[in-house]
């Protein structure tokens, strides 16, 4: 191919893979990556902050199922990413990001070099699959081309790339620069039969699907009508089956009236997904039955409960294979949606004080929103015990929440990447009055955009679960309790709309905010 810069050389690879969107601030240091990127046809989201830029990437990748990709600066670009980062490889998210690197001649030198640092790989390297200082520019290639393929052919979690400056400014021999390719290699026919008997097998069967699972909507709503079984999720699964589907138990499992019925069950197929405490809420699953798992990644198949029997390969591959031998299985007699019914109610009885504060916003919500509605979501009890139980939604990747690292401050931006995904889709965030501290600056990124997003601040005077929980060991509160600013007052001086109502109005409020051409930030209080 010949000489280009490594500047260069990282433009024409995202735009060989298909990047559409970039999120970054441009700084000093990464100026020949900027210089080749306005010409490129790539968009380019300019955030407040560079935690909002990993948050707006990871809501872009969980909605589309591509990568999302972010250029960041040395230095603060890269701390400051590096919780969104980290947000991202706990809930297995495709994320790219690409940084400079100080030059070969002072690296880990100590000599005051603008925004040197001892080693940025030392802080990305624990929180990314994989983290990479490149040496040249052949080398940056083939990197930023084993990225694309890592998040085709694996479990997708970040990676980082750094680029000495030297390499990025100055014109370096490369070879080819192309489309990544990669196949996912298909489920071993013998674990397939194993699994097809215990489900055929099986009195009673019960599918608990994870995040990994997004991709395999359709087949697990066939095997789950074909043999009448059950299906609940993780938070990260929610949707995976239908939640208006009569055999949907919903995002369930971190009720214990739920893990009571895993644990009852002949045969528990789990798919794309860890259960781990984010995922049972300090809950724990015994089943006295067969345990199957299928998981692209191996290390997960026996991780946080033994598995009878193991499949590792892509949720799709494996579930159409399963759905393929078990053709001409019985469906389970007692499997029925009255059953699924009684079920709920069991788990609707537990979570009841729980959840009962945040019924009647949910229920206002649920008027407004289309069926293939996007909703973001933040580490707060509206969330937790609202939206991921109480409001339904009908499809994968529509509940957009930080999991595992269960980081505040994710929902504003992630609504903002997923509505850049899909401008045609409605595309809402409810967050709380601490969480949403955290990025509210990315309010003005929304109305710069001018995206018609709806977000949903539920007030409470503080850090309201840190609060109770400190209740709850019998201690005074200690700072958990703060005076917020007019939330009304700064979303108009960012740019957007600011309303006040109550739970009651929710769902007309948030029908005004679909139709307008910047964001809608929605205070509801409630009480402490």
């Amino acid at each position: 191919m010949g000489y280009r810069t490594g500047g260069q050389v990282v433009v024409d690879s995202l735009v060989a893979n298909g990047v559409e969107v970039v999120f970054g601030i441009p700084g000093t240091h990464s100026l020949p990556i900027y210089r080749h990127l306005r010409s490129s046809g790539i968009t380019h989201v300019t955030p407040r902050h560079e935690q909002g830029a990993g948050y707006a990437a990871d809501g872009y990748a969980r909605s589309s199922g591509r990568p999302g990709v972010c250029l960041v600066t040395t230095g603060p670009g890269v701390t400051n990413i590096a919780t969104a980062v980290a947000q991202a490889y706990s809930d297995s998210i495709p994320l790219l990001v690409v940084s400079p690197g100080v030059p070969f001649r002072i690296d880990g030198g100590d000599h005051g070099f603008l925004h040197e640092m001892k080693s940025q790989i030392g802080v990305t390297a624990s929180i990314t699959a994989w983290s990479r200082r490149v040496t040249s520019h052949q080398e940056l290639a083939d990197s930023l081309n084993q990225a694309f393929a890592f998040f085709a052919t694996g479990r997708a979690r970040p990676v980082h790339i750094e680029v000495p400056l030297e390499i990025l400014d100055q014109p370096g021999y490369v070879d080819g620069i192309w489309r990544a390719r990669g196949a996912v290699a298909p489920p071993l026919e013998s674990e397939i039969e194993r699994a097809a008997q215990a489900l055929r097998s099986a009195s009673t069967r019960v599918l608990v699907l994870g995040g990994g699972a997004r991709g395999a909507t359709d087949v697990a709503t066939r095997l789950v009508e074909r043999l009448q079984m059950p299906a609940m999720t993780t938070m990260n699964g929610k949707g995976v089956v239908s939640e208006r589907n009569p055999l949907s138990l919903g995002t369930a499992i971190m009720a214990r009236a739920a893990q009571r019925y895993v644990d009852e069950c002949d045969v528990v197929l789990a798919v794309g997904t860890e259960l781990g405490d984010s995922d049972l809420w300090g809950g724990t699953l015994r089943p006295a039955g067969t345990v199957i798992r299928i998981d692209i990644d191996s290390a997960q198949l026996q991780k946080n409960l033994d598995a009878h029997i193991v499949v590792q390969a892509d949720s799709k591959l494996a579930l159409e294979a399963l759905e393929a031998r078990l053709v001409t299985a019985s469906p389970t007699p007692r499997a029925s949606s009255a059953q699924v019914a009684r079920i709920r109610r069991e788990i609707d009885d537990e979570l009841a004080s729980e959840v009962a504060p945040w019924r009647e916003m949910h229920a206002e919500l649920e008027k407004v929103l289309d069926a293939n509605a996007i909703v973001a979501g933040d580490a707060t009890m509206a969330c937790y015990f609202g939206t991921g139980y109480l409001l339904p939604l009908e499809g994968p990747s529509q509940w957009l929440y930080p999991t595992g690292f269960c980081t505040l401050g994710y929902g504003l931006p992630a609504a903002i990447g997923a509505k850049i995904a899909h401008p045609d889709r409605q595309v809402i965030a409810v967050m709380g009055d601490g969480g949403v501290m955290f990025t509210l600056g990315e309010l003005a990124t929304a109305a710069e955009l001018h995206l018609a997003i709806p977000l949903v601040v539920v007030t409470n005077g503080g850090y309201g679960e840190i609060r109770r929980e400190m209740e709850a060991l019998g201690s005074e509160p200690l700072g958990t309790d703060f005076s917020s600013p007019d939330f009304v007052m700064v979303a108009r001086g960012l740019g957007g709309e600011g309303v006040r109502t109550t739970a009651a109005g929710l769902a007309h409020e948030a029908e005004e905010a679909f139709t307008r051409d910047r964001p809608t930030l929605i205070e509801l209080n409630y009480p402490q």
